[in-house]
C-alpha cells in the first residue's frame, strides 16, 4: 500500500458550480485570455546554503535553560506516518529514550495520515498539543499565520553553539528543502523527509514500440503514449482495448507537475496569491485533455495503477517516489520481466519537472524545557543515520546527502528508487503558502472538470477563470491582480 499521508477530503465547491459550468460553458463566447503573469515560480536554488551566524552571547529566554532542567521531562511528538514508518519511528523514539544523555523521555503517537493529523491539531486545545510534530509546509505556515505564537521559532535552536547545527550540516541539506520552511526571518521547521512526483515508464515495452530514450518534451510524451494505446487496440487482445498510454491522474502534485511542464507559474509570491487563467496553464489543461480525446491516455477502475502498470495497459503512470517498492514488489508477484523506471516530467523546454513536498519538523511554542527538550530530539532524528532508517522505511527522498551516502546498500537493491534520485538538484517545491492547503483541493475539482466529456476543449480557459475566481472566495486570499 502506499504510505497513506493522505490530505484533506476536497472541498466540493465544483458541486455546486458544476451543474451551472455545463450549461452555460457551451452557450458562453470564449473570452480572451488574461496576460501570462510576470511572476515566477517557487525560486529553487542548488546553491549551497549560508551557514548560520554564531549566537550571540545574549541568549533569547526560551534558551535560558541548562541541561540539568530537561531530566525527567516527557514530551509527546505527533506524526503522520502508519505501518513500516511508524513501526521506524516507534524504534527511533525508543532508541532515544534509552540513550539521551539528557534523561528526558519522547513519547511518539501516530495520526494516521497527513490529513487527520491536521484535524487533530486543529481540534487541540492549546494544552493538549503535542511537543513536536511532524507536517507539510503548508501546515506550518497555515498555524503560523493564524496564531503566529503556536510555533517556536527555531533560527535560534539552529544558531546555538552548543544545541544548533553546524555549518557543515546545514548545508548538508538539499538546498530547496532547507530554505523551505522559513517564513520572513521565522524558521517554523526543518525538514525530515520528502517524497517526489514522477513518471513510471516501462522501458521495455517503449523500446518494443520503438522508442528507446524516455520523452523530455510533452510532444514526445504523446507521441509514445499514443503508440502504445493503438498497440493495444491493434493485438488480438481485446480486454485491454481502451487502455495503454497514461492513466489519467488529477491529483493536486501530478497537475502541479504538469503545470511545471508548460512554464506555468501560478502561484505570485509577492502578493501570496494564486493564478491560474494564464497561456501557459491553458496549454497544459488542453495537452492533457487532448490525450483523452484521442485516446492516448484512460481512467482507470482499479484504485492503483500498479497491476495495469506490470500487464502492460499503461505505458506511463503518475506516481511518488515510495511507489518504486510497490511497483518492484507487483513485477515479482507476477512475474514480469519488462525493466522499467521512473523519469520526471517532461517540458516544453526539455528541462527535467521534479515537485517534492512532505513533512517538517517543528517545535510547539510551550515552555523553554519541553522546546528545548523537543528540539534535541528533532536534532537527534536528523542525523544522517537516523535520516536514512526513516528514508529506507518511507522509500522516500532523503532531505540531506549523508543520508544518501547511508542509504547506497539500500539504492543497490532498488534501482528504480535509486533512479529517482537522479533529479534531486533540480527538484522543485510545491507553493510555500498557507493557502495551498486549500488551493490543491480547487485544483484537483479543475483537473477533473476539465477532463469530463461535457466540457469541450475550448472550454479549458473559462474553467481555469472559474479556478481563479473561487480561490479568494474560499481562502480569503487576496486575488491576482
Amino acid at each position: 500500500m502506499r504510505n497513506p499521508c493522505f490530505y484533506p477530503s476536497r472541498m466540493r465547491v465544483w458541486q455546486i458550480v458544476s451543474l451551472f459550468l455545463l450549461i452555460s460553458l457551451s452557450a458562453c463566447q470564449v473570452i480572451g485570455l488574461d496576460a501570462p503573469s510576470a511572476a515566477t515560480a517557487t525560486p529553487v536554488s542548488t546553491r549551497t546554503p549560508k551557514p548560520l551566524p554564531t549566537a550571540t552571547a545574549t541568549l533569547p529566554p526560551d534558551l535560558r535553560v541548562s541541561n540539568s532542567d530537561l531530566k525527567g521531562l516527557q514530551i509527546r511528538f505527533l506524526h503522520p506516518w502508519i505501518g513500516d514508518t511508524a513501526e521506524t519511528i516507534d524504534l527511533l523514539v525508543d532508541t532515544f529514550n534509552r540513550s539521551n544523555e539528557w534523561g528526558f523521555k519522547v513519547k511518539a503517537q501516530s495520526a494516521g495520515g497527513t490529513g487527520a493529523l491536521y484535524q487533530q491539531m486543529e481540534s487541540m486545545d492549546v494544552g493538549d498539543l503535542p511537543n513536536l510534530v511532524a507536517a507539510p509546509n503548508e501546515y506550518l505556515l497555515s498555524w503560523h499565520q493564524s496564531n503566529p505564537e503556536m510555533l517556536a521559532d527555531l533560527t535560534s535552536y539552529v544558531q546555538h553553539s552548543e544545541w544548533g547545527l553546524t555549518g557543515e550540516q546545514i548545508s548538508d541539506f538539499l538546498p530547496a528543502f532547507w530554505q523551505q520552511d522559513v517564513s520572513g526571518d521565522v524558521r517554523l521547521g526543518v525538514p525530515l523527509l520528502r517524497d517526489a512526483n514522477l513518471l513510471f515508464y516501462n522501458l521495455t515495452w517503449a523500446a518494443e514500440l520503438g522508442y528507446h530514450q524516455p520523452p523530455t518534451t510533452p510532444d514526445e510524451f504523446r507521441a509514445q503514449a499514443c503508440a502504445a494505446a493503438v498497440a493495444n487496440r491493434s493485438d488480438r487482445t481485446i480486454s485491454n482495448d481502451g487502455t495503454g498510454g497514461w492513466i489519467v491522474e488529477t491529483g493536486s502534485g501530478t497537475l502541479w507537475s504538469w503545470l511545471r511542464s508548460f512554464g506555468a507559474t501560478p502561484y505570485i509570491p509577492e502578493t501570496a496569491s494564486y493564478q491560474f487563467s494564464t497561456t501557459q496553464s491553458e496549454a497544459a489543461f488542453s495537452f492533457l485533455r487532448t490525450l483523452v480525446d484521442d485516446d492516448c491516455a484512460w481512467k482507470s477502475r482499479l484504485a492503483t495503477p500498479y497491476d495495469y502498470f506490470a500487464n502492460r495497459q499503461a505505458l506511463f503512470y503518475s506516481g511518488m517516489l515510495e511507489d518504486t517498492l510497490i511497483q518492484a514488489h507487483t513485477m515479482d508477484r507476477l512475474k514480469i520481466e519488462d525493466q522499467w523506471t521512473v523519469i520526471p516530467y517532461p517540458s516544453t523546454d526539455g528541462s527535467p519537472v521534479v515537485v517534492a513536498g512532505g513533512p517538517s519538523l517543528a517545535v510547539i511554542h510551550t515552555t523553554p524545557e519541553e522546546q528545548l527538550a523537543a528540539w534535541l530530539f528533532a536534532r537527534w532524528l536528523l542525523a544522517p543515520e537516523h535520516l536514512a532508517e526513516l528514508t529506507e522505511s518511507a522509500s522516500g527522498l532523503p532531505v540531506t546527502q549523508s543520508a544518501i551516502n547511508d542509504l547506497q546498500v539500500f539504492g543497490g537493491q532498488r534501482p528504480q528508487w535509486r533512479a529517482g534520485l537522479t533529479y534531486r538538484e533540480q527538484v522543485q517545491t510545491p507553493p510555500a503558502n498557507a493557502g495551498w492547503r486549500s488551493v490543491r483541493s480547487l485544483l484537483e475539482d479543475a483537473g477533473y472538470q476539465a477532463l469530463l466529456p461535457s466540457v469541450k476543449l475550448e472550454q479549458i480557459p473559462d474553467v481555469l477563470r472559474m479556478l481563479d475566481g473561487m480561490i479568494p472566495e474560499v481562502e480569503g486570499t487576496p486575488p491576482a491582480s
